[in-house]
């Protein structure tokens, strides 16, 4: 090529490179909804021993509870199943098999109708038991993969045991019951449309499962599942109306005691014992009373009226033969029997014994546990931490002095004052309430002062002093901030995990739900269950 020509040549490419190229313009994310902010990352999570128990029972008609001997769950914030805390150990693993077999036994040996759909003893019902029963114990359609291996799996035992078909359909129930994909809620979501997506769905079957286990504590029925797999729970009323039959099934008074149970701290009242020399009337028959009179109460307070003011302020108190003396009756037997209380006495769930006898010490009450219980529960203003290493001892029982005047030494302990000037003052108006749960007027012969002050509240309402138990539990029923509280509360259980700021946006619109009800713990639920943070999971890509 002559030499002009290069040239040339050259300088149109020099100049090509200095024209602005006819490329698209970047792109530019589209605004964010209301709650399309980074979503809180949910962890598969192991079911509890209450989740695996239901779930048994429902599914196969085992209700001997197997989960009996399992570890327990550690409790976090309250609750038993915090998704990260809930580790399978050796232990577990053992108690896992042990219980399958048990499990598996029992089903062929009295409700072979449970997992076998057929008649014939051959391969095709193998196969039909696999695809219905596993469908059932993993909460969604199996996969070919997963379905190929239990076929293997049947057929192998099926031929080593000279063609026993029930021990190989036995044995392959053994091997469902301790597969992950039983004893683990897996929520991974749909792949998200738009790559600019902070969330995405869970998918269909995911989202009858969460919604399940929360209300029901147990498994999707058969009804949930095929809405889920035809994609139907996607429709926002489809999954409110599933949500609310759930929600008028009897299996959802699980799902509800489970939250109100562990929130109140109500699981471990029979355990309880208390100090024979101050109270020889107390015995191990009189903490089982405690727990079902308390049980009791709940269910009746759930289900008659089903709202926080109803539990806050009901008048009932269940009572038998040993507690008949918590309502001034005699005659009783053993079987419970509601009694409608003075206001004066019994006002709600504060004043349940089993309760009060939960928050108080072996020899004596305790303002401190009963204060806390207060502003950590119903508040959500949980006091201080005390300093490090300090041990707080609470003063000797039986003194000659009442429990206030005992304890004032929290208001002049320069380590205590600064905590207690929060939880005494809440603490003190429980006052009227010994160890057992019993009423008084007096304590080693001086009048009881239960008069108390709420301090430093959000709601000022609430602040202020008050008399007594029963105008506490007024106040905190009728109170914006408990109310908050407690659907932050019940927001957490379901999640399995803590709240963090990518749920603030679905908080606040579920605590404005909870209040415009005026506190029905069902519409609570349903608006939990209708909230983005319960409905989706990180999309995994950056903003």
């Amino acid at each position: 090529m002559p030499f002009w020509r290069r040239g040339l040549t050259a300088l149109v490419v020099l100049a090509l490179a200095g024209c602005p190229k006819n490329e698209p313009p970047p792109e530019v994310p589209p605004p964010l909804a209301e709650c399309d902010g980074v979503a809180e990352r949910t962890p598969m999570r192991l079911l509890t021993r209450a989740e695996y128990d239901n779930t048994i029972a429902d599914l196969l008609g085992d209700v001997s509870n197997p989960s009996k001997d399992f570890p327990r769950e550690p409790i976090v914030h309250g609750f038993d199943n915090d998704a990260r805390s809930l580790l399978v150990s050796d232990e577990s693993v053992t108690r896992y098999l042990e219980s399958a077999e048990a499990i598996a036994a029992g089903v062929m040996a009295t409700r072979k109708e449970r997992v076998l759909p057929c008649q014939s003893r051959d391969t095709a019902c193998a196969d039909a038991f696999i695809s219905t029963t596993g469908r059932r114990l993993f909460r969604r359609a199996l996969t070919v993969e997963e379905r190929a291996a239990f076929k293997v799996f049947f057929q192998q035992v099926f031929a080593s045991q000279n063609g026993n078909f029930e021990v190989a359909i036995e044995w392959t129930l053994q091997v469902m019951l301790q597969s992950p994909q039983f004893l683990y809620r897996f929520e991974e979501g749909e792949v998200p449309p738009s790559k600019w997506d902070m969330r995405t769905p869970l998918l269909g079957v995911e989202l009858a499962s969460r919604l399940s286990y929360l209300l029901w504590a147990s498994a999707p029925d058969d009804t949930l599942l095929d809405l889920a797999e035809a994609g139907q729970l996607d429709d926002p009323s489809v999954l409110e109306a599933q949500a609310r039959r759930l929600l008028g099934d009897a299996r959802a008074m699980r799902g509800r005691m489970r939250f109100v149970s562990l929130w109140l701290r109500a699981d471990d009242i029979a355990r309880l014992s208390k100090d024979p020399v101050n109270y020889p009337n107390f015995s191990p028959q009189l903490a089982a009373s405690w727990q079902r009179s308390f049980e009791l109460f709940l269910r009746d307070s759930l289900s008659r009226e089903g709202s926080l003011k109803a539990l806050l302020t009901s008048d009932r108190l269940y009572v038998n033969d040993l507690m008949q003396a918590y309502a001034n009756r005699s005659g009783l037997d053993a079987e419970f029997t509601p009694v409608a209380m003075p206001d004066s006495q019994r006002l709600g769930v504060l004043t349940q014994p089993g309760f009060l006898a939960r928050l108080s010490s072996p020899d004596q009450s305790s303002p401190i546990r009963r204060g806390i219980f207060v502003l950590e529960h119903l508040l959500c203003q949980p006091p201080p931490s005390p300093p490090p290493g300090f041990n707080p001892v609470p003063p000797m029982a039986n003194t000659g002095a009442t429990t206030r005047e005992r304890f004032k030494q929290h208001s002049v302990d320069p380590n205590c004052s600064g905590c207690h000037a929060l939880i005494d003052p809440v603490g003190f108006g429980f006052e009227h309430y010994d160890a057992v749960g019993a009423f008084r007027v007096s304590e080693n012969g001086l009048p009881i002062d239960a008069s108390g002050s709420v301090f430093a509240a959000h709601d000022e309402k609430l602040s202020g002093p008050f008399n007594g138990i029963g105008e506490l539990a007024r106040r905190l029923a009728d109170s914006r901030q408990v109310h908050d509280c407690v659907a932050s509360e019940w927001m957490r259980f379901a999640m399995g995990r803590g709240l963090g700021a990518g749920d603030q946006c679905s908080l606040t619109q579920v605590q404005d739900k909870f209040t415009a009800s005026q506190g029905r713990f069902d519409d609570l639920l349903v608006a939990i269950v209708m909230s983005d943070t319960f409905r989706t999971r990180p999309a995994g890509v950056a903003r």
